[in-house]
């Protein structure tokens, strides 16, 4: 049965390694051989199960991503005014003049939809979960950064059964029914404002997250002390605080027999144990939401109170494994999700390491050892997510997860309960838990300065990842079958990776998916320059943290910028420059104004030009007396060998024709960066023949509210044959200059697997 399970798990995965999914005829193609082989098991070659299990798990991976594909938004409604009928869903998120919901229940142009919706709106009334709008929008399919790194946001959406996003447009909207009252959603929401009438600040918001698993209001400042320390997965409802629930219910069930309550004649305990466990584990996941980890958290639970419930005796190992075959049956996209892998990761290192061993009540065995044991097996996994490892995390565990799990989260819950009774007695057990949250976020913070954290690690090759696990598998192994001094030996090609440097005289140039915004890297053989920044999103999200920082953190070459350029002030250019300097502090700035900037700067226009291994970079000045923000622009040209990249910040035409008349024939670059993002008002004839570009990179929106790139400039571009990379349809674009031929740019949209990315229509 175990055997036939992972290879129904391992069909299923691979359908995510598909860049397209499999023709439907190919599909039902598929199911009929699967059919086939398990017929001719069933007789006599019991073999044929086995390859009949993966088919069945690819078709089904398969006809699950078509079900998901075909609810998209079709592309002939993107970017248009669309009425739409919907209901909102879940918790909105609310902020000054602002809010940001899930709808659901489309109706769009009179036509139904299935899936759902996200929406932002700007100056939106008071917005419920269960009412019923009717909207006009404007919407676009999924889209996020593709580059190297970066957060798979159109996979997430598409596991949130998201169709579109977009943004409401009228100022005129209609409610068209307020109700809802039954929803779990609109109890979830009166919950979250009896909250918010009671607390404020960093209490209301972790609050809120051990209750309802929202966690958006909780403050940069409070997730560094958590990311530091280890401690972050605490606010967030997943398998621990499910099981930790399921726990507090069976230790009811037992205070309830010692009452006499139970009879134990007629109820075993293990049994009532179970039951009441799975009701408190439902309980909080229905607070929850039943989000996705609280829902793959559930199915664990039931999987494993199940066999005691049903008096089966069935190995842990079978449980688990049954658990995750459920989990990615109901969920194929499971996989690309960070905390599928920690959860499983986690509970099957821990089976591994106690599996067969005896009780013990020794504080070691049964405190300290769990601790350890998750914290090895996780720390890779960790580090390669860019997450912060700290040695200290253990320790710091060992106290926060009963603290938080066993004490404080049921004195919340108590005390919610009792508030809607007796209410003085309700909040006075809420604030007992507030104090000791005071109590212990105050100690996490004290103990920020006794953390060692493990160095980023960049991302490991095949060969590296599987040396990896084997080592973590010695560590965890129980002898470490004598040989475990080897784990140290199997980590060390992922700590100490085989780089593979520019030579002298190259450079590689990144050109950045930021959406509408630039941000751009370049990097020789020792040195790297970060040309703008990208846009600032809200004060929490930035294009540099969700971009710039994961390349240079999974660039094995690239420990730091030695300059940041920002070339001019616009928001979209320098956006990201605070985030990029929390990270990288003493990285020279060059700038092309001075402005309200967090640290010392350098005007770009007095400087002169530098040579990095062999190549050199510029500024190209467009000479004074220029009254745009836009044409003072730092312009800065790279030279590698025979090729060129030239930088062009936003300047307008005013601007080139400058350039043109003092540089002439020097401005010819191979690629060309186009200026303002493609706007009609840059990239001039003139200028364009005289840069002659083979290829011409894009960095703009999807589908942008400005309409960038401009018809007109891909028509300049196309005179002087440039080849046009445009980010949202490429993303991220990597060129190599300085070889002897200048070869194609590497696009990570374009080379990265997964159906549910999104590609240029052909």
């Amino acid at each position: 049965m175990r055997l036939s399970l992972i290879c129904l798990v391992l069909g299923l995965s691979l359908t995510l390694f598909l860049p397209e999914l499999p023709a439907r005829w190919l599909l039902c193609l598929t199911v009929l051989v699967a059919l086939s082989l398990t017929v001719a098991a069933g007789f006599r070659f019991r073999i044929f199960i086995f390859p009949a299990m993966v088919l069945f798990g690819f078709a089904y991976g398969g006809w699950h991503g078509y079900t998901l594909m075909d609810r998209l938004l079709p592309v002939d409604l993107e970017g248009i005014n669309l009425h739409l009928s919907a209901e909102i869903d879940e918790l909105p998120l609310r902020r000054e003049g602002y809010a940001s919901m899930l709808m659901r229940d489309l109706v769009i142009e009179g036509q139904p939809y299935q899936g759902r919706v996200r929406l932002s709106w700007h100056g939106a009334p008071e917005v419920k979960p269960g009412q019923r709008w009717h909207l006009t929008v404007r919407l676009k399919r999924p889209s996020g950064f593709s580059s190297p790194g970066a957060m798979d946001y159109e996979g997430w959406l598409l596991r949130q059964q998201v169709i579109a996003t977009g943004y409401v447009r009228d100022d005129n909207p209609q409610l068209l029914r307020d109700g809802g009252w039954m929803r779990v959603d609109r109890w979830r929401w009166q919950l979250a404002q009896f909250i918010e009438n009671h607390y404020a600040g960093d209490r209301a918001a972790i609050y809120k997250a051990l209750l309802l698993g929202d966690k958006r209001d909780i403050s940069p400042r409070l997730w560094d002390s958590f990311n530091q320390t280890g401690t972050t997965h605490l606010l967030v409802i997943s398998g621990l605080h499910i099981g930790l629930m399921a726990l507090v219910g069976w230790w009811f069930a037992r205070v309830l027999a010692l009452l006499g309550v139970i009879p134990l004649e007629t109820r075993p305990l293990p049994k009532v144990g179970a039951l009441i466990g799975l009701s408190f584990a439902l309980v909080y996941a229905f607070m929850a939401g039943f989000s996705i980890p609280a829902q793959r958290a559930l199915v664990m639970l039931v999987v494993a109170l199940g066999g005691i419930l049903l008096d089966l005796n069935i190995k842990p190992s079978t449980l688990l494994l049954v658990a995750l075959t459920v989990v990615v049956l109901l969920d194929p996209l499971a996989f690309i999700s960070n905390g599928f892998w920690y959860s499983f990761i986690a509970v099957s290192a821990l089976l591994y390491v106690f599996s067969g061993a005896q009780s013990t009540y020794r504080i070691r065995d049964r405190f300290v050892r769990p601790q350890v044991t998750v914290f090895v097996a996780l720390a890779p996994l960790l580090a390669l997510n860019l997450q912060p490892v700290s040695a200290f995390s253990p320790l710091v565990n060992l106290v926060s997860i009963p603290l938080v799990g066993l004490l404080v989260v049921p004195l919340l819950f108590a005390g919610v309960v009792l508030a809607f009774v007796l209410p003085s007695l309700g909040l006075l057990l809420v604030d007992g838990a507030g104090v000791i949250l005071d109590v212990w976020i105050s100690a996490l913070r004290w103990s920020e300065g006794l953390a060692i954290d493990l160095p980023p690690l960049s991302v490991p090759n095949g060969l590296a990842l599987v040396l990896a696990m084997a080592g973590v598998f010695l560590l965890l192994t129980h002898s470490g079958v004598g040989v475990r001094w080897l784990a140290l030996a199997c980590f060390l090609p992922w700590l100490v990776p085989a780089n593979d440097p520019l030579s002298e005289g190259m450079a590689e140039v990144a050109v950045f998916d930021v959406g509408q915004g630039l941000a751009t890297l370049v990097c020789t053989r020792n040195h790297c320059l970060v040309y703008d920044t990208g846009d600032r999103f809200s004060d929490r999200f930035t294009a540099a943290g969700a971009v710039i920082i994961p390349y240079l953190r999974h660039h094995p070459a690239v420990s730091r910028p030695d300059v940041i350029v920002i070339s001019h002030n616009d928001r979209d250019h320098r956006g990201g420059l605070d985030t990029l300097l929390d990270v990288f502090p003493f990285s020279q700035v060059y700038v092309s104004e001075a402005d309200d900037y967090p640290l010392p700067v350098s005007l770009c226009h007095d400087q002169e030009e530098w040579f990095w291994d062999g190549v050199r970079f510029r500024f190209l000045s467009t000479g004074a007396n220029m009254n745009s923000r836009n044409d003072r622009s730092c312009v800065l040209q790279i030279q590698a060998g025979k090729h060129a990249v030239l930088l062009t910040g936003d300047i307008s035409t005013r601007a080139e024709q400058r350039l043109v008349s003092r540089y002439g024939d020097e401005l010819a670059s191979q690629v060309l960066v186009v200026a303002h993002h493609g706007s009609a008002g840059s990239s001039g004839n003139a200028f364009l023949s005289q840069v002659k570009p083979t290829y011409a990179s894009i960095s703009a929106g999807y589908r942008n509210r400005f309409g960038h790139p401009s018809p007109r400039v891909r028509e300049r571009l196309g005179l002087v044959e440039a080849e046009i990379l445009e980010t949202p349809l490429t993303g991220t674009q990597v060129f190599r200059l300085g070889g002897e031929s200048l070869p194609p740019p590497y696009c990570h949209r374009l080379q990265k697997p997964g159906y549910w990315s999104r590609k240029p229509l052909s």
